[in-house]
């Protein structure tokens, strides 16, 4: 675990040596039976809540934190994607490794997913619209999921169109503008 030597959960230590308070809850919202979404692990004691909720696999948005060493030993499976905050450039190849993770996961009906960036604001809300489009879901049904569990959800009009352009090659098995 990314945490100072000889300390418990009092700190959480980014990958830019950025130091946070580690007494924080997880916080995240199911969209589905099988898929949630929200903000930073960090701690053990969070890890544990993924747990109980039955979470089996995390795609981590997170360029600031890698969840790996969190994770070991819990038997959930993750998929670190290291995405900036700014989205930019557009993470296309993340895009397209998020939905194609997601699909293998979902294929086993006993398999939930968690997906979360830091503060579980824009990164995961706008790659949770794209699992939702690439699943088949509308547009506006998409949104309005997203919104009605986390109304503090960033979804921009850019960065929906981006995941909109993107999605026909990722969806169909052609791969992303950044493969081509």
């Amino acid at each position: 675990m990314m945490q100072a030597p000889g300390r418990d959960e009092a700190e959480v230590l980014l990958l830019d040596g950025t130091r946070l308070p580690g007494g924080f809850a997880l916080e995240y919202q199911w969209l589905t039976a099988r898929l949630a979404m929200g903000g930073m692990i960090g701690t053990a004691a969070n890890v544990a809540v993924l747990r109980a909720a039955r979470i089996t696999h995390v795609i981590n948005l997170q360029e600031e934190f890698d969840d790996t060493a969190l994770l070991e030993g819990t038997g959930m499976v993750l998929r670190w994607l290291g995405v900036p905050d700014s989205l930019e450039p557009f993470p296309a190849e993340a895009l397209g490794e998020a939905i194609r993770f997601y699909r293998q996961v979902i294929a086993r009906s006993d398999h939930r997913v968690f997906v979360h960036c830091m503060a579980g604001k824009n990164r995961s809300p706008l790659f949770v619209y794209a699992l939702l489009r690439a699943e088949g879901w509308t547009e506006e049904a998409a949104v309005e999921a997203i919104r009605g569990a986390s109304p503090a959800a960033l979804l921009r009009r850019g960065s929906l169109d981006a995941v909109e352009h993107l999605l026909p090659g990722v969806v169909d098995g052609s791969g992303t503008e950044a493969d081509s």
